[in-house]
C-alpha cells in the first residue's frame, strides 16, 4: 500500500470480546482493533446489580411487610423498582468503568472526567438561556 512501516490502515471491530483476557485485549487493539462489543459484560453488569441487590435483601423481599427487623416493618424501600434498579446502574456504571481502562479509553477522545456543565446549546438553538 506503500504506507510508514507500521502503519494499520484498516480499522478492526472485535466481535465477540465479552470474556476475553485482558492480554488478548491489548493484543487485539495493538493489531489494529478500534471497536469492541460490550453489550453482553453490560447486561451481565446490570444483571448482576439486581442480582446482588437480592441477594443482600432478599428478607426484605418477600412481602409488603415483615422483614428481619420486625414482622409488622415495611418494605417499600426494598421492593421500590428504583432501588434496585440504581444497583443494577451502579454495577454498570463499575463495568463500563473497566471496559474503559481495558481498551485504554480513559482519558482520551473527550472520556476525561466530567467538567463543570454549561449551557452549550443556547438560547440560538433551542436551549434555555445562560
Amino acid at each position: 500500500l506503500g504506507l510508514p512501516e507500521g502503519s494499520k490502515p484498516v480499522k478492526f471491530v472485535f466481535h465477540g470480546g465479552s470474556g476475553s483476557d485482558l492480554k488478548d485485549i491489548r493484543e487485539a487493539i495493538d493489531y489494529g482493533v478500534i471497536k469492541m462489543n460490550i453489550d453482553t459484560d453490560t447486561q451481565w453488569s446490570y444483571w448482576s446489580g439486581i442480582k446482588d441487590f437480592e441477594k443482600k435483601y432478599h428478607g426484605y423481599l418477600q412481602g409488603k411487610i415483615g422483614n428481619p427487623k420486625g414482622e409488622d416493618k415495611p418494605n417499600k424501600k426494598y421492593y421500590d423498582p428504583r432501588a434496585f434498579m440504581r444497583s443494577a446502574e451502579e454495577s454498570t456504571v463499575a463495568r463500563l468503568q473497566k471496559c474503559f481502562e481495558d481498551l485504554n479509553c480513559v482519558q482520551v477522545c473527550g472520556l476525561d472526567a466530567p467538567g463543570k456543565p454549561e449551557n452549550v446549546l443556547g438560547p440560538r438553538r433551542g436551549g434555555l438561556p445562560a
